[in-house]
């Protein structure tokens, strides 16, 4: 059927191609359910009733008598075409409905019918499924109404005609004593009838016309071989001739490019992307306080003005991290994420402010495995811990004095999410985003998978039904471009962005800082003090090397008394160049992956030029089951 609506007669080289298709129906075999041939069933009288209304619609009803043989069952099974492919863009589609079956004893041979419709062929099972013990003979009838089977008169033939595959090639089964009847609503001009394999141009026993009625007759069909009939009226006798055909699927229509799917495509596609950029722009830019130098803030109280960020904005070198803020808040608010790696620092802060001692248990192996630490809790946490580092204090040890990270693996997983949670919050309350970073980001994403799954689901359901797929893959990219832009969807306030500027002129500070140019009292221990700093900056074996220089140059530097390892204890601390850097950088990454791991047929053609056995519409097959 075209795209409006209206039947589409086939040009004579499409329809003829279609003959040979149909004729090899074997090709539609591969889409049937499989059937083991039954050598007990047959049908020993096969009648088939056909009126042809006005309209060309088809009141078929077979009439037969199925021989169970030795082999009982639940009862016969037909199987008909629904579709067959008509040309490269088109399938003839055959409308079939009103199902019905009967029998001549119910109650030993039940006619129930159970319909499945599958690949462009509807099978038709009869009987009981609870009921496989049928046997004897018995007569059925099969009633079914079918439409779009007629052909319009065309320069193949003079005539309106129905070219009707009776039995397809696909019965399993022998028929014998086969007549058929066709009755239609105007004089028959002519009649043909083909039996034999597929392809055959034998005609069948008998084949005449009386008036409005065309009657065919054959002795037997065996398996694997066609009925076929044909009955020509005159041209015009029909209302509705002609094949009801429907779209092939093909890529290049689904998605073609049209100046109305083109402009759908475009209006989706720019205006969506227009969106998430506005909306980016909008909510997701960070602020900066215009009239102030980089990194400070106006005096409590003082007003200030606020605009968008610049991120050309030289950062200024810092020699101290921002006062009273600690490494896992200033690792969170860099990246926008309370990533473990914020934890694992904050794990070290602890430790250097007293309140446990980290102490190395095993040494990697040769291929650099097996390596572990265990941490020993040295006082109970107290007031001075932000909410997050009393979270993360009492899980580790929780009422125990020590444990190793390799016990945390399997226990600490869910206490990671509620340390990272209570860092998000931290932040949040501080004033330095707009919006909790995890909750803003979790909507986006959740907005760009919702957009993501419904253009995709668009794009399947208009490339099926419709030309208009590109439409849905426009959709489709506007979801991806949200999922995109969920990664920088958190904002900073101004104040937010002049704690940053503090934040990365000290990370600049630690990463550039030569071991002569360090200031710092005899006995303080300033590598300590900055190292968690030094993790969430990922410069941790470059800040040690820079104090193992120090001391290879005779420099007093205080050596860490939270740790502890072999080969590192007081007066070893700093003997190899870096070591102790790659021992802490080691200890960091262990914990890091501990703490965040994971609990455990169409022929248009007439049956009056070249026709043949299984050149017509329609057959299919059947047999017992």
């Amino acid at each position: 059927m075209t795209a409006d609506g209206r039947r589409r007669r086939a040009p004579l080289r499409t329809r003829l191609g279609l003959v040979l298709v149909v004729a090899a129906g074997a090709l539609g075999a591969a889409a049937l359910p499989a059937h083991a041939a039954s050598s007990g069933n047959e049908i020993t009288r096969y009648d088939a009733q056909v009126d042809l209304a006005a309209d060309g619609t088809m009141s078929v009803a077979l009439d037969f008598d199925f021989d169970f043989g030795g082999d009982p069952g639940h009862g016969p099974y037909l199987t008909l075409p629904t579709a067959q492919r008509f040309s490269s863009e088109y399938d003839r589609v055959y409308e079939i409905t009103d199902v019905q079956a009967t029998s001549d004893d119910d109650a030993a041979a039940p006619a129930d019918v159970d319909l499945t419709e599958e690949n462009g062929w509807l099978q038709i099972r009869i009987g009981d499924p609870d009921k496989d013990d049928v046997s004897g003979v018995h007569r059925y009838e099969v009633t079914y109404t079918m439409r779009g089977l007629v052909n319009a008169a065309d320069s193949t033939n003079a005539g309106d005609e129905l070219y009707w595959n009776v039995i397809g090639d696909q019965w399993e089964i022998p028929l014998a004593d086969l007549t058929v009847t066709v009755s239609g609503p105007a004089a028959v001009d002519q009649v043909a009838c083909f039996a034999g394999s597929t392809g055959s141009g034998s005609a069948c026993d008998d084949a005449v016309a009386e008036g409005t009625v065309a009657r065919f007759a054959q002795g037997v069909v065996s398996p694997g071989q066609a009925l076929t009939v044909a009955a020509s009226y005159p041209a015009g006798t029909f209302t509705d001739a002609g094949p009801i055909l429907r779209e092939r699927w093909a890529p290049d229509r689904a998605f073609s490019v049209t100046p109305w799917t083109g402009t759908a495509a475009a209006v989706v596609l720019l205006g969506g992307l227009g969106l998430v950029l506005g909306r980016s722009r909008q909510r997701g830019r960070d602020e900066q306080y215009l009239d102030q130098v980089p990194g400070l803030s106006p005096q409590d109280g003082q007003p200030g003005a606020v605009g968008p960020r610049d991120r050309r904005t030289p950062i200024a070198v810092h020699f101290t991290p921002p006062p009273d803020l600690r490494a896992g808040q200033l690792g969170t608010l860099i990246d926008e994420r309370a990533d473990p790696r914020d934890v694992t620092a904050t794990i070290v802060d602890l430790a250097v402010r007293g309140y446990l001692r980290v102490e190395q248990v095993a040494e990697a192996n040769v291929v650099g495995r097996g390596a572990d630490w265990q941490l020993v809790r040295l006082r109970t946490a107290t007031a001075e811990l932000a909410p997050y580092e009393r979270t993360l204090f009492d899980a580790i040890f929780d009422d125990r004095k020590r444990i190793t990270l390799s016990e945390l693996k399997t226990t600490f997983a869910a206490s990671m999410a509620t340390v990272q949670k209570e860092l998000y919050e931290d932040v949040t309350t501080r004033g330095w985003f707009r919006g909790n970073p995890s909750t803003v980001r979790t909507r986006w994403y959740v907005a760009g998978a919702g957009l993501l799954v419904l253009g995709l689901g668009l794009t399947v359901v208009l490339a099926a039904l419709t030309h208009w797929g590109i439409v849905g893959l426009a959709a489709t990219v506007v979801g991806a471009a949200v999922l995109v832009a969920a990664r920088s969807a958190p904002a900073r306030t101004a104040t937010g962005t002049a704690v940053l500027a503090q934040t990365l002129g000290f990370r600049q500070y630690l990463a550039t800082a030569e071991a002569e140019q360090l200031r710092f009292e005899e006995g303080e221990d300033l590598f300590s003090r900055y190292l968690p700093y030094a993790i969430v900056f990922g410069l941790t074996e470059r800040w040690a090397g820079v104090f193992a220089r120090l001391a290879e140059q005779g420099r007093a530097v205080a050596e860490p008394t939270w740790y502890v390892g072999p080969g590192y204890h007081v007066g070893a601390f700093w003997l190899a160049s870096n070591s102790f850097g790659q021992a802490v950088e080691g200890f960091s990454a262990i914990a890091t992956q501990s703490m965040s791991a994971p609990t455990p047929g169409s022929s248009g053609s007439s049956g009056f030029s070249g026709g043949f056995s299984g050149g017509g519409g329609g057959g299919g097959g059947g047999g017992g089951w």
